[in-house]
């Protein structure tokens, strides 16, 4: 007697199974279902949260010298946006576009949406005049504007250098100068003076000094005043109105 069952039963057993299968992927498919609506249904209650839509959602970190009404005003943000619709790096390079600010970074955060900006500032080292203008100078010579520093809510001191008469064009000249400043702080220098020709006078502890127009000799000049640091204890420094030191190898006391 044969133990397998008869064709009819075997038929009938693989359409439960083929059945079985059918039911199984199709309580799969609703479940799946179920969670995306489920899920999208929830995207859809978050849209009208996830929105820029007032200043306070913008927080900026970083800024001292900088107000934060002028990287505001900079942004030109439109409220309100979508989060991820809103461009970091577009909005980090119209912050760099203000002169005083040196690198931005742009963080988005979608819940609670809220962006985050980090600023780096460029600090100035001097009050310069330029073209009649009064602004500040980077240690890279950047003359910027004093409209570009405005933060009142800060008392912070003024660089107590000084540079008179600056232009773009000297930017190298002054940053071998500001150098060699930082190599020689006992010169106690207070003032860079540019006169007709570009000459260069220096205000320091001994007095006014006359570099001359060559940046070559920078560097020796800054060794031949530190050398002269004794000056005051051989000449009277009321009787001295400059030491010139514009002419290679001879180096010259003009007195009043």
């Amino acid at each position: 007697m044969s133990t397998f069952p008869p064709p009819q039963l075997q038929y009938k057993l693989a359409l439960v199974k083929l059945q079985q299968h059918r039911l199984t992927r199709l309580s799969l498919w609703r479940a799946c279902f179920m969670i995306f609506c489920t899920a999208g249904l929830g995207l859809l209650a978050t849209i009208p949260n996830s929105q820029i839509k007032q200043q306070s959602q913008i927080e900026v970190n970083g800024e001292q010298l900088v107000s934060e009404k002028a990287i505001r005003q900079a942004l030109k943000f439109r409220y309100p946006q979508f989060i991820w619709s809103i461009d970091g790096i577009e909005l980090a390079h119209k912050i760099e576009s203000i002169p005083s600010v040196k690198v931005a970074k742009v963080s988005k955060q979608i819940i609670p949406p809220r962006i985050t900006i980090s600023l780096q500032e460029k600090t100035p080292v001097a009050i310069a005049t330029s073209q009649g203008q009064v602004g500040f100078l980077s240690e890279q010579g950047e003359w910027i504007e004093q409209k570009f520093y405005d933060n009142t809510n800060l008392d912070l001191p003024l660089p107590k250098l000084k540079v008179i008469n600056y232009h773009p064009r000297l930017r190298s000249t002054w940053s071998k100068i500001y150098q060699l400043n930082l190599l020689y702080p006992e010169l106690k220098i207070t003032e860079v003076h540019w006169q007709e020709g570009d000459k260069i006078f220096l205000k320091t502890k001994l007095g006014q000094v006359l570099l001359g127009s060559e940046i070559s000799r920078l560097e020796q000049q800054f060794k031949i005043i530190s050398k002269l640091k004794n000056l005051p204890d051989r000449v009277n420094a009321e009787e001295i109105a400059y030491i010139d030191l514009s002419n290679p190898g001879v180096n010259l006391i003009q007195k009043y």
